[in-house]
């Protein structure tokens, strides 16, 4: 998406007589705005420019530069800004349309319920079964995805969970008939950025949850993009055992729900090896792979649709969590050999790790440790070879003291940390959260 630039009025940051005498203010808001629409929605990330990493914070005064960095940031979306609906309370609208990568649309349609928490309202992302129809003359002409869509917005605004905010696409092309394919998950990560800037949702309640389809869809995406949800929930749609990797999930809920007699695609198997696979997970890091796997007796593909909702509400998201682990794997269009000229999608980032430094080359395994201003960081290939450089940010750390990185159990970084403006942006640009705008990095190298 092109992105509009705007002419901005000054903005003031009042600095109390009581600042930190290195405290610095940012004169030139206008190059940051230009900056964060230059990245909007691109393939690359760009870094600002190298003088901004030398403009110091001083720690005292990070919340209130946080805070400029976030209206400068929405400043820069306003145009996409536009493209989410503010509607009254109580209501919705149905069949906007947004254009997506890889000459895509996707309709939408959004509805809220009860009235807007003072935090923001929880967003589900509620997607539809249905799936790939190869023959269809259209993007949207599958009468089957047509039905599905009408019934994920019936049903959700059936379920117990208000007040919320559901976002329910429609799939982008029937011919291709996936949820993990690039073009939805630029959507995804679209809708939770603009519902977060719009105001309307809190950004530490937002959730993914689907049927038949929308269930491998959940389950995928869930997993791909934990880091922004608090917790997913796939319906009769599990994936196989050895297609996503377990490690996502330490941070962010999972539920499963599946009937004991639904056979087609080993679909109760796969909930059952799901089942085993979380289960080790959490006995071996108690308290962390929150999880609910159920198998419900007697049901088919078609099953109780009503639990997983309110289960995914009560979770909320850790957007900086001591303890990360995470697999850079890619997501790719598989079926049918391909959709010709879509590259695979590779996270540019995930929890407070910058990623888009490594080579897209195979998939990597990290786990990170954090004990205070200690850090540990531990990496080692899953498939072929990943080289490159991950940016590890650092979060609630005392800035007076030497920030000490372990990487494999040797100390790579042994010294203080200067908070800066430029590190600051470039993580606002990266996750478009305003959880994790960073104030500093230590960059590792990875061989």
């Amino acid at each position: 998406m092109k992105s509009r630039l705007f002419l901005l009025l000054p903005l003031v940051v009042f600095i109390s007589c009581n600042t930190s005498k290195n405290a610095t203010y940012i004169p030139d808001q206008e190059e940051f705005v230009k900056y964060f629409s230059s990245t909007l929605e691109q393939e690359n990330l760009i870094n600002p420019q190298p003088q901004h990493y030398k403009k110091s914070v001083a720690e005292t005064d990070i919340p209130r530069f946080r805070e400029t960095i976030w209206t400068l940031w929405k400043q820069a979306n306003q145009q996409r800004l536009a493209t989410w609906k503010t509607i009254a309370e109580d209501s919705k609208q149905d069949s906007m349309v947004w254009d997506l990568p890889d000459q895509k649309k996707m309709l939408f349609a959004i509805l809220k319920k009860g009235n807007r928490p003072a935090e923001g309202y929880p967003l589900f992302i509620n997607l539809h079964g249905g799936g790939c129809y190869p023959k269809e003359p259209g993007p949207w002409t599958s009468a089957m995805n047509n039905s599905e869509w009408k019934a994920a917005k019936t049903l959700g605004a059936r379920y117990a969970d208000g007040p919320s905010l559901y976002f329910i696409p429609r799939m982008p092309d029937d011919r291709r008939g996936r949820w993990y394919h690039r073009a939805s998950i630029a959507a995804w990560i679209r809708a939770w950025q603009l519902s977060v800037l719009s105001g309307d949702v809190n950004p530490d309640k937002a959730y993914i949850l689907g049927i038949s389809e929308g269930g491998y869809g959940s389950f995928r995406m869930g997993i791909f993009l934990a880091d922004y949800f608090a917790a997913a929930g796939p319906m009769a749609g599990p994936v196989w055992v050895n297609q996503e990797p377990v490690e996502n999930l330490r941070n962010t809920a999972f539920r499963i729900e599946v009937g004991e007699n639904d056979n087609a695609y080993g679909r109760s198997t796969n909930a059952k090896d799901w089942k085993a696979r979380l289960d080790s997970a959490a006995s071996k890091n108690p308290g962390q792979f929150i999880h609910t796997v159920e198998i419900q007796k007697g049901r088919g593909h078609g099953i109780d649709y009503f639990k997983t909702a309110p289960w995914l509400k009560q979770f909320t998201r850790k957007a900086y969590p001591d303890t990360l682990s995470a697999v850079y794997y890619a997501q790719c269009d598989s079926i049918y050999g391909g959709e010709p000229n879509v590259p695979c999608t590779y996270r540019k980032g995930f929890g407070y790790l910058r990623l888009d430094g490594l080579s897209q080359t195979g998939e990597r395994r990290f786990n990170v440790f954090k004990d205070g201003n200690v850090y540990h960081v531990n990496s080692s290939n899953v498939k072929a070879e990943v080289k490159g450089t991950v940016k590890l940010y650092v979060d609630r750390i005392n800035f007076d003291k030497p920030v000490q990185v372990f990487y494999n159990d040797k100390m790579i970084h042994n010294k203080k940390l200067l908070p800066n403006i430029g590190t600051m942006a470039e993580s606002m640009a990266l996750f478009g959260d305003p959880r994790r705008i960073f104030a500093a990095a230590v960059t590792i190298n990875i061989e």
